[in-house]
Parts: C-alpha cells; sequence; structure tokens
C-alpha cells in the first residue's frame, strides 16, 4: 500500500516536471532568439557579447542541482548511504576541454571589457534607454539557460528524441511571435517551415501512439500467459 502511494506520487511529480520543463524550454527556444534580436535592432552591434550571454547565465543552473542534491539526502535515513557522483576519465577530459574553451570565452569578454567601452557606449545609444539595455542583456542571459535546464528535465522524463522534436516545435513558435512584435513580413518561407514542424510534430506523436497500441497486446499475453 505504502509503495503504491509512493508510486502514485512518483508519477506526479514527473509529471509536474515535465510539465514545467516544457514551458521552461517553450519560453527558451522561442523567447531567446527574439530577444536576441530586440539586443540587435535597438542599436546593439556585438556578436560576441550576445554569443557570450547564452552561457554567461550558468550558475542558475546549480540552483535546481543544489535543490535535487538536498532532497536526495534528506529522503536517505543515514546520508553516508548517499552515493558519491562519479564521472569516467573520458567524459572528465571532454568536461574539462569544453571548461577551457568556456573559460577562454570569459577571458576574451574581460579583455574586451577592459580594453573597449563596449557596453556603456552601447548603453547610451540603445534605442530603448540605457535600463532596457541591460534588463535586455540579464533577460537573454536568464532565457537561454532556462532552456538547459528545461532540456535536462525533458530528457530525464521522457528521451533525447522527444526533446528534439519539442524543440523543433519552436521554429514556427518564433516565427509567429517575431510576426506580432517585431512586425515581419510572413513569408512563404516561414509558411513551410511552419507545416513542416507541425508535420513533423505530429507524425512523431502518432508514431508514437502507434508504438504503444501494437505493444499493449503483447504486455497482455506476457501478463496472462
Amino acid at each position: 500500500m505504502e509503495e503504491g502511494r509512493e508510486a502514485k506520487q512518483d508519477r506526479t511529480m514527473k509529471r509536474i516536471l515535465l510539465m514545467i520543463s516544457c514551458i521552461m524550454l517553450i519560453i527558451s527556444t522561442s523567447g531567446g532568439p527574439l530577444v536576441s534580436r530586440l539586443y540587435f535592432l535597438h542599436g546593439g552591434n556585438r556578436i560576441w557579447l550576445s554569443s557570450f550571454l547564452q552561457v554567461a547565465g550558468f550558475p542558475i543552473i546549480l540552483l535546481p542541482l543544489f535543490v535535487i542534491r538536498r532532497r536526495q539526502i534528506n529522503t536517505v535515513a543515514d546520508s553516508l548511504k548517499v552515493k558519491m557522483a562519479t564521472m569516467k576519465l573520458p567524459l572528465f577530459v571532454f568536461s574539462a576541454i569544453i571548461g577551457l574553451i568556456i573559460a577562454l570565452d570569459c577571458y576574451l569578454y574581460s579583455y574586451g571589457s577592459a580594453h573597449l567601452p563596449v557596453i556603456s557606449r552601447e548603453a547610451k545609444h540603445f534605442g530603448l534607454g540605457k535600463t532596457t539595455y541591460y534588463v535586455v542583456l540579464v533577460g537573454s542571459a536568464i532565457i537561454w539557460q532556462m532552456g538547459f535546464i528545461g532540456g535536462m528535465g525533458m530528457i530525464f522524463c521522457t528521451s533525447s528524441l522527444f526533446t528534439g522534436v519539442f524543440g523543433s516545435l519552436s521554429v514556427p513558435i518564433t516565427e509567429i511571435l517575431a510576426v506580432i512584435f517585431y512586425k515581419e513580413k510572413f513569408q512563404v518561407e516561414k509558411g513551410v517551415s511552419l507545416v513542416l514542424s507541425i508535420w513533423g510534430f505530429v507524425s512523431f506523436f502518432y508514431g508514437e501512439y502507434k508504438q504503444t497500441k501494437k505493444e499493449l497486446p503483447q504486455n497482455d499475453s506476457v501478463s496472462n500467459p
């Protein structure tokens, strides 16, 4: 009885996590390009700064990791039984290389900030005002990190394939929002992209439905020999 209640709670929490992850991924994949576009439309011209903002908000990821780790420790009666996370040598090497590349990116950013009055000059001439300029920069960093968190959550709850298919749905959403907020023309190319994205999204779910329907009789025959 207790195990059934815990299993039901786990399914409920997984569904909530999946819903939150989907919302975060949609906001990031659709809002991230729009915020970056806003930066360039109103006077921003630093491509390297816009690229840096896509990784600058990485400390935000530490918060959910900390919460998950604390919950894992609290759910175990003896904290010594909590296994330490380990990493194999190849993964460690590749992670270290990626970390060095990110460190180089941050160094180049700091070098540019120290020798070029980039931010203060752009902030003064930004079309929407100096305050909005900084809001755009901070918002861009946060929105891009929401995509990483949402993507990890969706992979944990479903699969990487579903996450990729779901992410492709953001393409038509971004185009529609660009037409609404930036008054862009809805050209033929955008219409074709919209149809192909929706077609792929529907086809994936139809294929999953057919596969699940096919596996149900097999499961029944196994459980009832």
